[in-house]
């Protein structure tokens, strides 16, 4: 199946949702760096985020830290561009980084990210340059071992929704 932009735009706030979650803990300069994104880019243009969180939210309540694999397998079956692809990384980089620390959940969900893309590495560190956790000697997008997959989830810890619940995503469309 091929996305439609609104369809990708939802794909890559679940994303980034994921990204800022994964880590057990939602920085307040992962907020920063999604708002920056949204206003200096179209990542998000046109679609109504607090709707999203609110999908997300009741999605993360039935599932817990399963709407991971929800992710994951929504990009198996989906067919996605390279510059569709490169933007998911993007995005995924982004908020990884900012707050200036990858915790090892963050690359664990980098690196099972990027195995579920088409891209090939060379077009990766054309773009992005060497991204050490990607192209290290331990990790291959080939050979993603399904024990590691295991290890992710059970390392994996998802903020409490009452935190999530607090962030105001509404804030979004009025600060363009």
């Amino acid at each position: 199946m091929t996305l439609e932009k609104q369809q990708f735009q939802r794909l890559l706030f679940k994303v980034a949702f994921c990204s800022i979650a994964c880590d057990g803990v939602i920085d307040e300069m992962e907020i920063k760096e999604m708002k920056a994104m949204d206003k200096s880019a179209a990542y998000f243009q046109g679609i109504d985020l607090s709707d999203e969180l609110d999908n997300l939210l009741l999605t993360l309540k039935e599932k817990g830290k399963h709407i991971i694999d929800d992710l994951y397998a929504y990009l198996k079956a989906t067919k996605l561009n390279p510059v569709q692809e490169l933007l998911i990384l993007e995005v995924a980089f982004r908020l990884a980084m900012a707050n200036k620390e990858m915790d090892e959940n963050e690359i664990k969900f980098i690196r099972f990210l990027r195995s579920h893309l088409d891209l090939h590495d060379e077009i990766i560190r054309d773009r992005f340059g060497a991204v050490e956790y990607l192209f290290d000697k331990d990790y291959s997008q080939d050979i993603v071992k399904s024990e590691t997959h295991s290890d992710l989830l059970s390392t994996i810890s998802i903020p409490e929704l009452k935190e999530i619940q607090t962030i105001d995503f509404s804030s979004f469309k009025d600060e363009k």
